[in-house]
């Protein structure tokens, strides 16, 4: 947003994301020893577009006319970034190579519409937990997440830094004791990537390997329809005081390559100023999200 001109609204538009400058310095955060995200930002020092109505644009450095990309709206944007926050918690604490690291559902016998009564059975459960595991002191993420008729269940990934963790499936019930209980080893090579869409949508659909977990696909139901049962300002999910955060650097392009390799997957937009008849006026920003994966072979 301009300076002299704060009343303007902005929003993003998806563009074709470019090859950033090796000695171009970016934000590099680092989730767990394998994954890493680069966010690049630069400054538009003019527009590259023109429009010619409030549907339509023409790119000047082509001459391609093109149409405007709809606003997502803000609660669509925040929970993007909530979803972006949570993969990176989880890449950086969970690994399915791990069998003692556990995921668990908890669910109720009755219809349970209360969000509060869930944090407070939770709470309690996680305390009864903990007692009985003494030798493993344990840590979780844990996502709160309503059913199609508004019943709430809680997932919640649980590990310890002692080796060897168990947790008997019965015991389980038992400590939970308000209904059923599942437990089942981490699935999938990119936990992160896997539950978070598991978590928000089961609508998967993978773009260059990435999950955007507010694409539906026509296979699968998208629970982004349950946000209605979320209450103003509920936290989407809640974990450990213990849990390891992803850390944060500035770092030049070519750093993160050479530690990283090629970038798994890209997503670039810009963040244009909208006119009072909703469409756009200029670019304001480039923005570049880069995903790594050291895995992954490297860059040629």
């Amino acid at each position: 947003m301009y300076p002299d001109d704060t009343t303007k609204k902005v929003r993003a538009q998806v563009v074709t994301p470019i090859q950033i400058y090796l000695t171009a310095e970016v934000t590099l955060k680092r989730q767990g020893d394998r994954y890493a995200e680069v966010l690049y930002m630069a400054k538009k020092s003019r527009p590259n577009i023109r429009k010619l109505n409030k549907d339509e644009y023409v790119e000047l450095n082509t001459g391609e006319i093109k149409r405007f990309k709809q606003s997502d709206g803000k609660m669509r944007e925040t929970l993007r970034h909530t979803f972006r926050e949570l993969k990176g918690l989880i890449r950086s604490n969970f690994s399915a190579d791990d069998p003692s690291q556990k995921f668990v559902t908890l669910t109720y016998r009755e219809n349970m519409t209360d969000p509060e009564r869930l944090l407070k059975d939770f709470k309690a459960f996680w305390m009864r937990l903990q007692r009985s595991h003494k030798r493993w002191p344990m840590k979780y993420i844990a996502v709160a997440e309503p059913q199609g008729r508004g019943a709430w269940h809680m997932h919640v990934m649980i590990k310890s830094d002692e080796p060897g963790l168990w947790i008997d499936k019965d015991k389980l019930k038992e400590l939970w004791g308000h209904g059923r209980t599942e437990i089942e080893q981490l699935k999938s090579d990119d936990v992160g990537n896997y539950y978070v869409a598991y978590f928000t949508s089961l609508a998967a659909e993978i773009d260059g390997g990435e999950v955007d977990p507010l694409k539906p696909t026509n296979k699968a139901y998208v629970k982004g329809g349950r946000l209605q049962f979320y209450p103003k300002g509920f936290r989407f999910y809640r974990c450990s005081q213990s849990i390891r955060r992803p850390t944060q650097e500035e770092i030049e392009h070519w750093r993160v390559q050479d530690e990283y390799g090629k970038a798994k997957y890209k997503q670039a937009y810009e963040l244009q100023r909208v006119e009072d008849d909703g469409g756009a006026d200029d670019a304001i920003n480039f923005i570049q999200r880069e995903m790594y994966d050291k895995n992954l072979s490297p860059a040629d």
